[in-house]
């Protein structure tokens, strides 16, 4: 039987080259690229999101730059804010960098993404929360029509620790914010909330996995979305509990807004459950705008597009309230806002 040969594409070819003598999770996604090529749908994992398709205009190496960050592996003090900018060039390029969270200390994490035209960024971060620890996490998404940015995370928990995610994303060519987390139980906490907004061609994926390995554990997950005509937003999300996770506690839910009969969302929330003394639950909701609320609005003297914005505005916004710092919750809202109002 003869093994079939990959013919790479001239982004598959520039990623290897700009990998060439990488270490770690850099050499990691080299080999995996040079040996099954970028992910495509016949993957499963991203059966919504072709990402060999999306980068079909990447033709050379390029360079993520990643300002922010002043170490590869750097331990994050008591009360510090890291703000990373990761800014993806035309080309294919990729950047890591290992998070220490230490025990008992609280940081918090803002990752912004950027992607010019002709880009394939991929990011990925490994964060350790040692005892007791917590984090603060909130990513914005790429916001570019014709770049592609892939961020994705470990996330490690010890007994004790608290992890507090939050993700805005307005999408690009395609957008994809993945994440990965372990869960101890033993009093730790994991909040996922996340956002999406998509205007006409933008793609935005929001992907995660949380695996439960020890006794009582609390996750809650919930992520909201709308979309425009001709956008894409896609919802996955995976709770696994082994068997030795007896008395977790976890909840998903993802709800959105098709704004018109032309916007497509695709959406699995999955339970894989072993152990039998848990309270699990999932659930997935797609609706349009309510009319009879938008007649109403518009009875009060208030205009069809801002009437609109309020309404879409007040559905999105509930997983932006977790945010622990008030000025920048008030701010991502305020951008949430000015979208809205665009697109309305």
């Amino acid at each position: 039987m003869t093994a079939t040969t990959l013919t790479h594409t001239p982004a598959e070819t520039a990623l290897i080259t700009a990998l060439d003598g990488a270490t770690g999770w850099r050499a990691q996604l080299r080999e995996a690229t040079r040996a099954q090529g970028l992910p495509t749908k016949r993957n499963e994992l991203w059966k919504w999101s072709d990402l060999r398709r999306a980068a079909n205009d990447v033709e050379a190496p390029g360079e993520l730059v990643v300002e922010g960050l002043d170490d590869a592996a750097l331990r994050a003090d008591d009360g510090a804010r890291l703000n990373l900018t990761l800014t993806a060039k035309t080309g294919a390029s990729a950047a890591d960098a290992d998070i220490t969270v230490p025990a008992g200390h609280a940081v918090t994490l803002v990752e912004y993404y950027r992607a010019e035209a002709g880009a394939l960024g991929n990011w990925h971060v490994k964060i350790t929360l040692e005892e007791g620890a917590r984090l603060d996490r909130v990513c914005i998404g790429a916001d570019a029509l014709d770049g592609v940015f892939v961020s994705s995370a470990e996330i490690v928990l010890a007994p004790g620790a608290k992890l507090n995610q939050r993700t805005l994303d307005f999408g690009a060519k395609l957008s994809r914010i993945e994440t990965h987390i372990t869960h101890p139980g033993e009093g730790a906490e994991v909040d996922l909330g996340g956002v999406y907004l998509l205007d006409e061609k933008r793609h935005a994926d929001t992907t995660t996995f949380v695996r439960h390995t020890g006794p009582g554990g609390i996750t809650t997950q919930l992520v909201k979305g709308a979309s425009a005509a001709h956008g894409h937003g896609v919802f996955q999300g995976k709770f696994i509990v082994e068997r030795a996770a007896q008395q977790t506690d976890a909840r998903m839910t993802h709800r959105a807004l098709m704004l018109d009969e032309r916007a497509e969302i695709d959406a699995k929330p999955e339970l894989e459950i072993y152990a039998d003394d848990v309270q699990c639950a999932h659930g997935n909701a797609l609706g349009a705008l309510d009319e009879t609320a938008l007649f109403y609005m518009r009875q009060r003297g208030l205009p069809a597009a801002r009437a609109r914005a309020l309404l879409i505005e007040s559905f999105l916004a509930e997983p932006l309230d977790g945010i622990a710092d008030e000025t920048l919750r008030e701010t991502l809202k305020g951008e949430l806002r000015e979208r809205l109002e665009a697109l309305s």
